[in-house]
């Protein structure tokens, strides 16, 4: 790939213009991969679902896609609606998407863990006129969007009265002839709504065009065996997923949870060859015993993204990876890839632009724009115009400058050479695992305890770019709360794993601020740290 970035020194802006593009985004996503799908031989396999042990021709694919289109333009569902989608990587969930972009309309994919009260505030804005989802979240999908009164499909694990996904599967006369809607608002027209990583607590919607989705990939061909663990919800899920239509493959799904064994077990027996994974979950995986040279044999491009990935890290990895490339790539929900470092030279870098990317780095305090080696604000731009947050214009207004660059949030600096290094991040967000969290939503919940003064929650780092969220709390003069009380009160009201206390809770005097009462975490992190290291935690 050329990653041949050029630095404007009179604009002061880095950039990696892209070549002519292959597909016209001006043509529906939706009609190209109907062309895309019927290309391929019928029989050929498409897509195989480990867990639910099915295979999808691309014929079949073609079909159910078709079948869905119909049944939406028979419900009068067009460019200007959208479908919830709340599912893992099942066998139905790609042809469900694809027929609603036939039908030009959008989908809002979330992930299944998603409480109640998330999916219930986030479908409130963008009042999808249908839903599909897994049988595992049905009852939560169906309680949260009692207000919106319409049709919910389940995609997989059916109940006796449900409505279920295979009930619309009818094929339709003339199928081989079936077109795609027309894009009634043009390139940038919004084909997909995916939650923000939710820095905040509840994620924002991002909006994802025709232009964005339907890009050029060059990394794979007919015969990429692809896979990753991530969800529609997620830009690497929904774009491996267009990636299998538009280039041909296999793409291997799957329901079940990750780990590393089992990512090691997906690996061997279908010969992978490409895949895209967080840092976290590719370094847990080199580091099993059993995870050889020969094992990762079939691996011929191997992409982590979504994380800080270490120079050691890299090395780990790179020992295993004797047949294939890692590349460490560098994006964000809104704009999507930024930059790629496909060497191990500079390996704390998060490498060159991206074709068709745009980046300048400006002083946060004076809002000037800065050079090679000087560390500011990262601000992004691809080609095409990013559509902002759904339903939100004051939020998009905050990130998006007049050119159409968008704030990352990312403090970093671009070196002589023009790769692009990430110092810090300006914003609180944290991750463990695939998930992100805010310290603000478990200082919410550590809060809801009676004898709790003060709170402040910080992320600690597992050395593999993970966030393990601890807490330092103040209480009341006599409580008799301990730190382990803390941690099973927030395991308690926090279900989900990624918004526990993972690291655990520590006692103190009071919490660090500075003169304006803001809470300085990093000094609290430390502060805590070296009353674990001392073994002289306050009781």
């Amino acid at each position: 790939m050329n990653y041949d970035t050029k630095f404007d020194s009179e604009k002061r802006i880095w950039s990696n213009v892209a070549p002519d593009r292959l597909f016209n985004p001006d043509k529906s996503i939706g009609g190209v991969a109907l062309h895309m799908l019927r290309a391929q031989p019928p029989n050929a396999i498409c897509q195989i679902c480990d867990s639910e042990e099915t295979e999808l021709t691309y014929s079949k694919a073609y079909s159910y896609a078709v079948s869905v289109a119909a049944h939406l333009k028979g419900l009068g569902l067009g460019c200007d609606d959208v479908a919830g989608i709340v599912a893992y990587n099942t066998t139905l969930l790609m042809p469900v998407i694809v027929g609603c972009w036939v039908n030009g309309v959008a989908v809002n994919t979330m992930h299944p863990i998603y409480e109640e009260d998330v999916i219930r505030e986030l479908f409130q804005v963008t009042k999808p006129k249908i839903i599909f989802c897994d049988g595992v979240c049905y009852e939560k999908v169906r309680d949260a969007t009692k207000m919106l009164n319409v049709p919910i499909y389940t995609l997989c694990n059916h109940f006796d009265g449900v409505k279920k996904v295979e009930e619309i599967l009818i094929p339709v006369e003339g199928e081989s002839m079936y077109g795609a809607e027309p894009l009634k608002h043009g390139a940038n027209q919004t084909m997909a709504i995916l939650p923000s990583s939710g820095t905040t607590g509840v994620p924002k919607l991002v909006c994802n065009s025709n232009h964005k989705l339907l890009v050029d990939f060059c990394l794979s061909n007919g015969s990429s065996v692809i896979f990753t663990f991530a969800t529609a919800q997620w830009n690497t899920g929904i774009s491996l997923m267009v990636v299998n239509i538009l280039c041909g493959g296999t793409r291997i799904v799957t329901t079940k949870s990750y780990s590393p064994e089992y990512f090691l077990e997906l690996i061997v027996k279908y010969k992978i060859s490409m895949i895209f994974s967080s840092p976290v979950l590719v370094g847990a995986l080199v580091d099993l015993p059993q995870c050889t040279q020969e094992s990762l044999a079939s691996i011929r491009i191997l992409v982590i993204t979504g994380g800080n990935a270490t120079r050691s890290m890299q090395k780990r990895i790179r020992d295993k990876l004797t047949n294939g490339y890692l590349l460490n790539s560098y994006g964000t929900t809104e704009i999507g890839a930024i930059s790629v470092n496909y060497s191990q030279e500079k390996a704390e870098s998060v490498g060159r632009i991206n074709i068709g990317s745009y980046v300048k780095v400006i002083d946060p305090v004076s809002g000037n724009l800065l050079g090679p080696n000087e560390k500011g604000e990262i601000w992004a731009r691809v080609t095409g115009d990013w559509m902002g947050f759904y339903g939100n214009a004051a939020a998009t207004a905050e990130m998006i400058d007049a050119d159409g660059f968008i704030n990352t949030g990312d403090i970093g600096y671009i070196d002589d050479e023009c790769y692009m290094y990430l110092v810090d991040r300006s914003k609180d967000i944290m991750k463990y695992y695939n998930f992100h969290f805010s310290p603000t939503e478990i200082e919410t919940t550590i809060s809801l305890l009676p004898d709790v003064l003060d709170v402040c929650v910080f992320g600690v780092s597992d050395g593999n770019g993970m966030d393990l969220a601890a807490a330092a709390v103040v209480l009341k003069t006599g409580s008799t709360l301990t730190e382990d009380d803390i941690v099973k009160f927030v395991a308690e009201k926090n279900k989900v794993k990624h918004k526990q206390l993972n690291y655990g809770a520590f006692i103190v005097a009071e919490i660090a601020r500075n003169v304006n009462s803001k809470v300085m975490r990093a000094e609290m992190k430390q502060i805590c740290l070296n009353m674990e290291s001392s073994k002289k935690r306050k009781i």
